[in-house]
């Protein structure tokens, strides 16, 4: 469960959620404590649109080297069909480990 919470989206915008509206509550309960209670409330939701961005970015950056380590691996396999084989230069590459 802790880990859920710590290490996911939703976990961290949950215990967002809660933060600012205990915040809320408390600016609405002790309006003393209104300005405070608004600046942590506006400090979290900072908090958690920065890491939701991040969140996104990297998902999109993990996808990005994906899909480029995808094509560089079709292009090797393509070069490798494209070659004329003949049974002695395929026991040649076998041999020396050039597949």
């Amino acid at each position: 469960m802790w880990d859920f919470i710590f290490n996911s989206l939703w976990g961290w915008l949950g215990i967002s959620g809660l933060i600012v509206a205990g915040c809320i509550a408390v600016a609405i309960i002790f309006p003393t404590f209104r300005v405070h209670a608004l600046a942590v409330a506006g400090a979290v939701l900072a908090a958690a649109t920065i890491y939701t961005k991040g969140n996104r970015d990297r998902a999109a950056l993990e996808a990005r080297r994906k899909e480029e380590a995808v094509r560089k691996a079709r292009e090797a396999y393509d070069a490798i069909d494209r070659r004329p084989d003949t049974p002695e230069s395929a026991t040649r590459r076998m041999r020396n480990g050039d597949f």
